[in-house]
């Protein structure tokens, strides 16, 4: 075990595991001792054992022990979520999944495609459960560890990886729209335009892609759930994502946001949201004419023909809708300070 802590190059993990493993020792001198053990010891052994099996596994390169080390740290989690409210569950249960994630950095630091994908995965999924059992905190905590991961993971260049963690954060922020948690569906899309931004830079087709689509797809999901800063929140990104696109001279990209935030106005549409729907038309009508500036034809007839398809009327006038925009942004800070 030590040259295991010398080797991980990782100050918060060897804390961690050293703090398990002064658990598991208590536990186990009681167990010689005589001493009966409680069911909430037993809970903490078996947290201890599985972190340090996870660990072990991504340390010994071994894809197959870690991706059933993450399947059952997740299940464990999950079991976790479902238990009252109290102080020590809260912990017990953010330590394990802050674990996760450092597992999941050390499968990807190591190359190992599998097993990071069971990685994404499993937080994504305990993430999703958090949401569904209306517990904010630890859904927070779990989407804030995929995200990190998740840009690292397209920072390394693994593609089909990093798609998988988009899929992931797409699959926590229409969950989160559903159970009307804003602040975990915006913060998911602020991940995914993050993700895209990255995918963008590390030439990753897929995840750049799926990114773009999913955030769209949070967008609709909101509005349909009456959360207009999400629906907002997800235009004011798509805008971003195309300009940045233009910028970089990378027409297909320009026109897939186009066709997104297309697809999410005619959503809105039907929902009757009309803030958001104008925001549409601003971010629609900002990439036309940078399109055009930059001569991207295809782009232009793109953007020209989703807004002749969108219908503005009663929106509100140039003036509310741009202290809307305002609003929309000091909460996306809000939210940036607070995760």
């Amino acid at each position: 075990m030590e040259s295991f802590r010398q080797e991980s190059g990782s100050d918060r993990k060897v804390a961690l595991i050293g703090k398990l493993i002064m658990r598991q020792d208590i536990r186990l001198t009681k167990t010689i001792l005589g001493c009966c053990m409680s069911s909430v010891e037993e809970r903490d052994l078996a947290e201890v054992r599985m972190i340090e099996e996870g660990f072990r596994k991504a340390y010994d390169g071994d894809a197959k022990g870690v991706a059933d080390a993450f399947s059952s740290l997740r299940d464990f989690a999950v079991q976790l979520i479902h238990l009252d409210i109290t102080a020590e569950h809260e912990l017990d249960a953010k330590a394990l999944i802050i674990a996760m994630g450092d597992i999941g950095r050390m499968t990807a630091e190591k190359g190992m495609e599998i097993a990071s994908i069971a990685s994404v995965r499993s937080l994504g999924e305990v993430a999703v459960e958090a949401a569904d059992q209306k517990r904010e905190s630890l859904a927070l905590k779990a989407l804030s560890g995929l995200g990190g991961l998740a840009l690292e993971l397209a920072g390394k260049g693994m593609d089909a990886v990093a798609r998988n963690a988009a899929e992931s954060l797409g699959n926590i922020g229409k969950e989160s729209a559903r159970a009307k948690m804003e602040v975990l569906a915006s913060l998911s899309e602020i991940y995914l335009m993050q993700l895209s931004m990255k995918a963008m830079e590390e030439n990753l087709s897929e995840t750049r892609d799926a990114a773009v689509n999913l955030l769209g797809e949070i967008g609709a999901s909101s509005a349909g759930k009456e959360m207009e800063n999400s629906a907002v929140g997800a235009a004011i990104l798509l805008e971003e994502l195309g300009t940045a696109a233009v910028r970089k001279r990378d027409e297909p990209q320009v026109e897939i946001v186009i066709q997104t935030l297309g697809k999410l106005g005619k959503a809105l549409d039907r929902q009757d949201s009309k803030n958001a729907l104008v925001q549409i038309v601003w971010a629609l009508e900002t990439l036309r004419v940078l399109a055009l500036e930059y001569e991207m034809e295809t782009a232009v007839a793109a953007g020209k023909l989703a807004l002749e398809s969108l219908s503005t009327a009663g929106v509100p006038d140039d003036e509310q809708n741009l202290e809307k925009i305002q609003e929309i942004m000091d909460f996306h800070q809000r939210i940036l300070r607070r995760n």
